[in-house]
């Protein structure tokens, strides 16, 4: 079972129709959306350290997807079928590429344009 998952950079082309069945990950607060969490800071000390240092090898994105699946199969909270990031747009090729790089993010969602 995958879920989809769109990184925009803009919600005016989101139909609000469809944000009740989403939850958004941003640092906007927006309302009618089934659920809504805060894109965490990036680390400071990301690119810094060592391959395998345990506070750089996920990113806080990565961890956000993980339990938004747990969460959607046990189904805690209100259900969802979709996942909104609303990221700024020269941060967008970053997150898409940290999402396709992610083994458990892909096996998990799929990534729309």
């Amino acid at each position: 079972m995958q879920l989809s998952i769109c990184v925009v950079t803009d919600l005016v082309d989101w139909p609000v129709a469809r944000r009740s069945e989403a939850v958004l990950i941003s640092d906007q607060e927006e309302e009618g959306w089934a659920r809504q969490i805060s894109l965490p800071p990036p680390s400071p000390f990301r690119k810094t350290h060592g391959a395998g240092c345990s506070c750089c090898s996920r990113d806080g994105l990565s961890v956000i997807m993980a339990q938004l699946f747990q969460d959607h199969v046990l189904g805690v909270g209100q259900s969802f079928s979709q996942v909104v990031v609303l990221v700024k747009t020269d941060e967008r090729p970053e997150v898409l590429s940290m999402l396709e790089q992610d083994v458990l993010v892909r096996a998990r969602y799929r990534l729309q344009d």
